[in-house]
């Protein structure tokens, strides 16, 4: 054991800490750490809830990356393409990729005796990857559209609230193009994704539906969306179709775009950012606070040691070796008080994400209880970054041990 870490162990006993003052306020340096890291851990676990919940189902129900018409957006209800590709195949294999489909839009007027509402038809067809919609379902049943041309159709549980409508229930809609268009569909599932701008918008239905009634050819599609395995972004998922559309593509094919689910949906995402600052400026208030009280108490440990701290030099010891005495011991504390803060801060985060205890309000947050998203790599990031700055705050204390002078010190009574 070196000298340094012996005589910071002797100084953390209770006959170094006979001073109730001394003791109050290591207390409430380890407290001030404590609370400091629970709050970071719990703020940092519920910014990357929000983004991994919302994140999720916009990508679940629009694919994380998009090929569609140049100056076209993925909703493209008047300028088809052939969904005939010849890297097709090359697509789906592209690492990060789940599934690859074709969707077409048609936008329509759901009316019944008393309710209007306007909505946009997504046709898919029996090959569309449908887990995300299946773990959304909240009535009914997904419909089957691999055999004859299918009149299901699944609406938002925001939609069949307005209109009135129930599982089974038949629902007449008008497409408004040169001529009116009337169809009357059965509602075969009622899902709920938990962003207005998706549960507000949408339907689903047989894409054949949606190619009949704009004339379109039986390959046509509004957009091809491509969704992601959750191993890449979005960004990193459209950067690698846009290679392979630019390596591949032929004279055949269609030339195409590609955008992704952040572009369409900026606004969600742009408040998502928004939040990343909060936190931010969370976690620098909390680091400044709990390193401004380790300065306080190991001044007040400082200065009751200040006759120690003047014999140890006397009997040769650097400056830079009694501040590692004492660093040693603010090490101690804000150990400590970080293990504490983990253990609270975690411990905070597990009950709410097993309990919901805490709720919202789902039109302004999108989400109906608080999410909690716990990355053991952010939290090991973010013990290391904090314990790093606190440590770096308490080292300014060693500027005033260079200044004490044995000789004045040891007279001292």
């Amino acid at each position: 054991m070196s000298v340094s870490r012996f005589i910071a162990g002797r100084l953390s006993s209770p006959e170094g800490e006979s001073d109730r003052q001394s003791r109050t306020g290591n207390v409430l340096a380890w407290l001030s750490v404590c609370l400091s890291v629970a709050v970071m851990t719990v703020a940092l676990a519920v910014v990357s809830g929000f983004k991994s919940q919302i994140r999720s189902r916009a990508t679940g129900f629009m694919g994380a990356a998009m090929l569609v018409q140049p100056g076209q957006g993925p909703v493209n209800e008047h300028y088809p393409f052939s969904s005939k590709l010849s890297y097709w195949e090359e697509l789906r294999g592209l690492k990060g990729v789940e599934s690859v489909s074709g969707v077409a839009y048609a936008s329509g007027l759901l009316k019944t005796e008393s309710e209007i509402e306007g909505l946009l038809f997504k046709g898919v067809d029996s090959l569309y990857n449908l887990s995300f919609l299946s773990r959304t379902l909240t009535e009914g049943e997904i419909p089957d559209y691999s055999g004859r041309i299918s009149n299901d159709i699944m609406i938002s549980a925001t939609t069949a609230r307005r209109m009135g409508y129930k599982v089974g229930d038949q629902a007449v809609v008008y497409f408004i193009g040169e001529q009116v268009k009337a169809r009357k569909f059965t509602i075969a599932g009622i899902f709920e994704v938990g962003l207005d701008d998706i549960d507000s918008r949408f339907a689903l239905v047989d894409i054949r539906q949606v190619r009949r009634l704009g004339g379109w050819e039986p390959e046509e599609v509004s957009s091809i969306e491509i969704h992601s395995d959750g191993t890449v972004s979005p960004e990193a998922l459209s950067s690698r179709v846009t290679d392979l559309e630019f390596s591949r593509a032929t004279d055949e094919d269609a030339p195409l775009f590609v955008t992704n689910v952040k572009e369409y949906y900026s606004g969600i995402f742009d408040w998502l950012n928004l939040l990343d600052l909060n936190v931010l400026m969370i976690m620098v208030l909390m680091i400044i606070v709990a390193g401004f009280n380790m300065i306080s108490a190991v001044l007040i440990i400082l200065f009751e040691n200040i006759r120690t701290i003047g014999l140890l030099k006397a009997l040769g010891m650097t400056t830079r070796d009694v501040g590692k005495v004492f660093m040693l011991r603010a090490g101690g504390i804000v150990g400590k008080g970080m293990l504490l803060g983990n253990l609270f801060g975690i411990g905070l985060c597990l009950v709410q994400k097993y309990t919901g205890l805490i709720k919202l309000d789902r039109a302004s947050y999108f989400v109906d209880r608080v999410p909690i998203d716990l990355q053991a790599g952010q939290l090991v990031v973010l013990n290391l970054a904090a314990a790093a700055l606190i440590m770096l705050l308490v080292s300014t204390t060693t500027i005033f041990i260079s200044k004490v002078s044995p000789d004045r010190t040891l007279k001292m009574e």
